[in-house]
């Protein structure tokens, strides 16, 4: 196979090293979709000039921190580390965005956010918005996650509460403990701090940890709705991954990503504490729940299980 030649692409992300968050999730998903389009040129914060190795790529330091409201420093020769013609990809400040605007060359602007100057936004979730090109995402999942239970818990078709962090130790976050209220007879597990408990009638049944993404696939794919109480503003990823399993997802109206995928296909939303219930009431309801998952799955596997799919989508639009 003949290796890709197309034009450049340098991607300036102050996210880059940020392991643990969906930006930088989303951010080196499309750096390594765009290797197949041409060559990437990663800059982010670190010593200037320095380069270290980082998967595929081989990172630049810009000797700054990128961050919002950061203007460069002046003398900063930013033309010096970026490729002459090159496309960028910009997930910084709009000061910093405009520095790089201001570069010498014909270089076209993407983002991942509005507001970037006249950068093109890339969208990873469909949006009724103008001037977007949608390109969707990667997002794998491992399908032998569905195959075995998890480890500490024997139970299936439980309500699976994805939490914000928020709850205090024995007692469940306020979305697990009306679920477990309204519904005395479920199961209700409850993801908060890389530890999964269960709940029956508000009784604390037991506890288990989630040492790994493929723990956390696991209780995912065995649940009968996932409600993700907090999910992320950019891509929902968790969402994403419930789908891709099949599991319905509730979510709240106001969650950006979350919304629109409960929008398009396969999901629910809510704005209190009743709409809450409702929707945790229709999805105890096997033929909905049945509809709910056929559906979210195959909008799901579309957009976000398709690698091949997602090179071409990102090609075409830097391409436009």
């Amino acid at each position: 196979m003949s290796e890709p030649s197309g034009p450049a692409l340098c991607v300036v992300s102050g996210a880059w090293r940020q392991r643990s968050s969906e930006r930088a999730f989303v951010v080196r998903a499309l750096a390594g979709a765009a290797t197949r389009r041409g060559p990437v040129t990663v800059l982010t914060s670190g010593p200037a000039r320095t380069s270290e190795p980082d998967g595929a790529f081989d990172v630049i330091g810009l000797g700054v921190d990128l961050e919002d409201g950061w203007v460069p420093p002046q003398g900063t020769d930013l033309a010096a580390v970026i490729p002459d013609g090159a496309a960028m990809l910009i997930d910084a400040g709009p000061d910093f965005a405009a520095a790089l605007g201001a570069l010498p060359g014909s270089h076209r602007l993407f983002a991942l956010d509005r507001g970037v100057g006249s950068a093109t936004v890339l969208g990873v979730v469909p949006e009724p918005e103008d001037g977007r090109l949608l390109v969707g995402l990667h997002v794998p999942v491992n399908p032998l996650a569905a195959v075995h239970r998890h480890n500490g818990f024997g139970q299936v078709g439980y309500v699976l509460v994805l939490s914000d962090g928020s709850g205090e130790a024995g007692v469940p976050p306020d979305a697990a403990a009306w679920i477990t209220a309204g519904f005395y007879d479920a199961d209700v597990v409850v993801v908060e701090r890389a530890v999964a408990s269960l709940w029956r009638g508000r009784a604390l049944r037991g506890e288990t940890s989630v040492d790994s993404r493929t723990d956390l696939w696991r209780l995912i794919s065995h649940a009968r709705v996932c409600v993700d109480t907090a999910p992320g503003p950019l891509l929902a990823r968790e969402c994403v991954e419930a789908m891709r399993f099949g599991t319905p997802v509730i979510v709240p109206a106001t969650a950006p990503a979350a919304a629109s995928h409960a929008r398009a296909a396969g999901g629910l939303t809510y704005a209190g504490t009743a709409e809450l219930l409702d929707a945790v009431a229709r999805c105890r309801d096997d033929d909905v729940r049945s509809e709910l998952s056929a559906r979210g799955r195959e909008y799901a596997d579309a957009l976000y299980g398709d690698p091949a799919a997602f090179c071409t989508r990102l090609r075409e639009a830097l391409d436009s």
